[in-house]
């Protein structure tokens, strides 16, 4: 194993470990409520950049490594490799009471390896997080004249391993496909405390173990290479992705306590989780020579979602918006540091895949952040985005949040000097 391999190693390595610390915090919790339904909150990003321009990148090219359209990858003219790290402050409130949390997780390992330039062959893996789930409700409960505090939490998630490959067969169209295994575990609590030594608590925990597998597909058509002559369709792009139903097996072990001990403990089978296709479509249109626009919209049919092992709720087809610009760095090497930034900003909605009170939990998010090049391959990305969902009518909650994004986007590894047996 040469130099440059055992070095994409440690950071694949760095890349779990931080993942692992991140959830070895307090178990259970406090987080938003909404992560409670289905698999968890949905994780949509796509990259640190489409994260700032508030969009998926479905019709998006460029240098980075894009993890919903394989098809957007046929650009990459060198070895990427790309990390994120997250963090969140949350503010959930309903009409009377307010909790605070915060966060901070890898939001994904990526590589993406160009074999083949002038065909566009690039074969990408990656390591990213599908769903999240973290929430806690504790509250008291007076009934037949019993005073008692019940509880309910949920942790864990799915991620996703990926491996993926895109080329262009036609100059003026890019196709890609991507194998996905999905993996992960659910942990639930009820928990009812009498705070009466005549009467026994009630303490269940379940975990829910998941796997499954799923591919997923996409293209991006130039219709400047298309129609070469029209200036019009001059660097105007139109992507589509598609991804398959799946289905994820389920496994549950639960433990059923007293204040007296273990009661009992049960191992359950189950096949029965069904993650509904998604697709979506996407629009890109440079003009000039800074400034590029995008616009794309997903649809996932989530009324089709089925499980008897997680929780109930009234699920409901469901899609995501998104729009934004990129403002690129100026052309010409007499810039200074602040013309050599890239700028990006956009905005987002999503409707939620679950109803409340016969409502949907919309969510808007605004979007903005900047790169920073280290050399003409390599760049820092910062970035934050301002959101909020739900509201406090109808007897559900409101989450106001925070997030701060931090992106490695690595062209090559310019920090390492080869030993001469590696040269």
């Amino acid at each position: 194993m040469n130099r440059k391999m055992k070095n994409i190693f440690y950071v694949i390595i760095f890349v779990f470990v931080i993942s692992n610390l991140s959830y070895s915090q307090d178990e259970f919790g406090v987080g938003s409520l909404y992560s409670a339904f289905g698999i968890g909150d949905m994780r949509y990003s796509a990259s640190i950049r489409t994260d700032m321009m508030g969009i998926q990148g479905i019709g998006l090219f460029g240098n980075y490594i894009n993890t919903l359209n394989p098809a957007s990858n046929t650009y990459l003219r060198n070895t990427y490799v790309t990390l994120g790290l997250r963090g969140l402050l949350l503010n959930t409130s309903n009409s009377s009471l307010t909790a605070k949390y915060s966060d901070f997780n890898v939001t994904g390992f990526n590589l993406g390896v160009p074999v083949w330039l002038d065909k566009g062959l690039v074969v990408q893996f990656g390591f990213n997080p599908y769903s999240v789930m973290q929430y806690k409700i504790s509250g008291t409960v007076n009934q037949n004249g019993t005073t008692f505090t019940e509880t309910f939490a949920g942790l864990g998630g799915i991620t996703r391993l990926n491996l993926g490959v895109s080329g262009r067969p036609l100059r003026f169209l890019s196709l890609g496909a991507e194998y996905n295994y999905a993996f992960g575990n659910v942990k639930n609590l009820t928990y009812f405390n009498f705070n009466s030594p005549f009467t026994y608590n009630t303490y269940i925990k379940s975990e829910n173990g998941l796997n499954g597998n799923y591919f997923k597909g996409g293209g991006v058509l130039e219709l400047g290479s298309l129609f070469p002559r029209s200036k019009f369709f001059e660097n105007f792009n139109i992507g589509f992705f598609y991804q398959t139903k799946f289905n994820l097996s389920s496994n549950v072990d639960e433990i059923h306590l007293t204040s007296l001990g273990v009661l009992d403990t049960t191992r359950s089978l189950y096949s029965d989780v069904t993650i509904p296709e998604s697709y979506g479509f996407g629009l890109s249109k440079q003009f000039g020579r800074q400034l590029v626009v995008s616009t794309d919209i997903m649809f996932q049919n989530f009324s089709k979602f089925k499980s008897t092992s997680l929780l109930p709720a009234n699920y409901q087809d469901n899609f995501r918006y998104g729009i934004g610009i990129e403002i690129l760095p100026k052309i010409g090497s007499d810039k200074t540091f602040f013309e050599a930034l890239t700028y990006r900003m956009g905005f987002s909605y999503d409707n939620s895949f679950f109803k409340l009170n016969n409502e949907y939990i919309n969510n808007y998010a605004a979007n903005f952040g900047v790169a920073v090049p280290i050399n003409t391959e390599n760049a820092i990305e910062l970035g934050f985005t301002l959101g909020t969902r739900g509201n406090t009518n109808s007897g559900i909650v409101k989450d106001n949040y925070l997030k701060f994004n931090l992106g490695l986007n690595f062209g090559e590894f310019w920090f390492l000097r080869p030993r001469d047996e590696d040269r």
